[in-house]
């Protein structure tokens, strides 16, 4: 006969160990929406060491049309858009979940670049998927994804 109370236990004890008991879990989310608002203001200050200080040493980044890129090839990239352009983020969170040292954010994000020579701003939509991973205390995106809607 199943005993219901150690079911129970069981469950509660999992439920803590992986950080979907709530408390913790909510915390972990707020901590990582509190890092996406970070990144979004050093982005839009043009901070190229701010905005890699979010990502992982072995990030991968796949981009709509593109290869996939390290964080060497992304700092790059970045680099040369803040050359040029005065740019903009605006992210809209869909979901952020967390399950102990792992969490995922998925959502959409709009890019607006103003030539720094003069010209019509451009306009990037897509939406988003990342793996973030806590890595001495900090949450950093280990891999990301982008496309169009």
């Amino acid at each position: 006969m199943l005993n219901i109370t150690n079911v129970g236990a069981a469950k509660i004890s999992w439920l803590h160990r992986t950080g979907f008991a709530g408390g913790n879990q909510l915390n972990e989310e707020k901590t990582i929406e509190a890092s996406i608002s970070e990144f979004i203001r050093v982005y839009n200050a043009g901070n190229l060491e701010g905005v890699l200080a979010y990502y992982s040493d072995d990030l991968i980044k796949i981009r709509q049309g593109g290869p996939a890129e390290t964080r060497a090839e992304t700092a790059k990239r970045v680099a040369g858009v803040f050359e040029k352009f005065h740019s903009r983020v605006d992210v809209m969170n869909d979901e952020i979940r967390v399950s102990g040292e792992m969490a995922y954010t998925r959502g959409t994000f709009r890019v607006t670049l103003t030539p720094k020579a003069g010209g019509e701003p451009q306009t990037i939509e897509r939406r988003y998927l990342e793996i973030w991973r806590k890595e001495d205390g900090r949450w950093r995106v280990a891999r990301t994804m982008d496309n169009t809607q």
